[in-house]
């Protein structure tokens, strides 16, 4: 999108890279902290009233909050979303993926103020990133409990299950859906947009035709698609060319340094 490489080109420089390692380590330090003191576990969590307060960190700490204190289940969504975080940041590069997660916890903000929600917030914007993954790599394959492989696209159900138990349970289920919306924000702009844009191409591929059997009629027309559907790539070599469409398992990535995008073979194998 053309306002995303504006963004980039003015803004990439201050893109954090590695970011799901980050919100992992967080994610770590309030862990531990939380076993040693479990009343800090609640100065973390997003709190609209505590914050007008004064309590401004929590504008941001939400997101280091773990998804379970329970040891086991903890190592087990650190795997998985570090796993799900860098595959991501793989595909769309640095700076898309901090915009994209950036974009997802502002508007999750925003929705939780003007509902007055609290808690764990942050844990739709993490599960969010499933669907993402889901969408982008169906067939790829992740292990949980370290044998057990799953395809990325089943993902899609147990999202779907999760965030319907959570409307459903809730007390307020206007509110936890709209929350859970604004935390697909990322999502919206980076994979649903794009595709209703290429069926809108489609579409306007779309034309009329008299059938070659039948009488000539000035009154009457038949609708005809195209034979064929082009495929858009999203990313391109800037040294050899290639596309996803030329290697779906090859992996792209933005430079640094430059701002432009190469697959593995010529990340850092470039002239700047």
């Amino acid at each position: 999108m053309k306002f995303l490489n504006k963004l980039e080109r003015k803004f990439g420089k201050y893109a954090i890279p590695n970011l799901m390692f980050y919100l992992i380590f967080g994610q770590g330090i309030v862990f531990f902290a939380t076993l040693i003191n479990p009343s800090l576990y609640y100065n973390f969590l997003f709190n609209w009233d505590a914050i007008l307060s004064g309590e401004i960190w929590r504008l941001i700490t939400f997101i280091f909050i773990p998804n379970s204190m329970d040891p086991l289940w903890f190592i087990l969504m650190v795997i998985i979303y570090y796993s799900v975080g860098t595959s991501l940041e793989r595909t769309l590069g640095t700076f898309n993926f901090n915009f994209y997660y950036f974009s997802s916890v502002i508007c999750t903000v925003i929705v939780c103020a003007i509902f007055d929600m609290s808690g764990n917030i942050g844990t739709y914007i993490n599960t969010s990133l499933w669907l993402s993954l889901a969408t982008s790599m169906p067939n790829m394959s992740f292990y949980l409990y370290f044998f057990i492989p799953i395809k990325a696209k089943f993902l899609v159900y147990l999202y779907l299950i999760l965030m319907a138990a959570d409307v459903l349970m809730s007390a307020n289920k206007i509110a936890t859906l709209l929350v859970i919306v604004a935390s697909l924000t990322g999502y919206i702009i980076f994979f649903v947009i794009p595709l209703l844009k290429e069926r809108k191409m489609m579409g306007k591929r779309t034309t009329y035709v008299k059938p070659a059997s039948a009488a000539p009629n000035p009154n009457r027309v038949e609708k005809t698609k195209a034979p064929e559907v082009i495929k858009v790539a999203f990313h391109k070599c800037s040294v050899c060319g290639k596309t996803e469409l030329d290697d779906e398992d090859m992996e792209f990535r933005y430079c640094s340094k430059c701002n432009k995008e190469y697959c593995s073979e010529h990340l850092k194998n470039h002239e700047d």
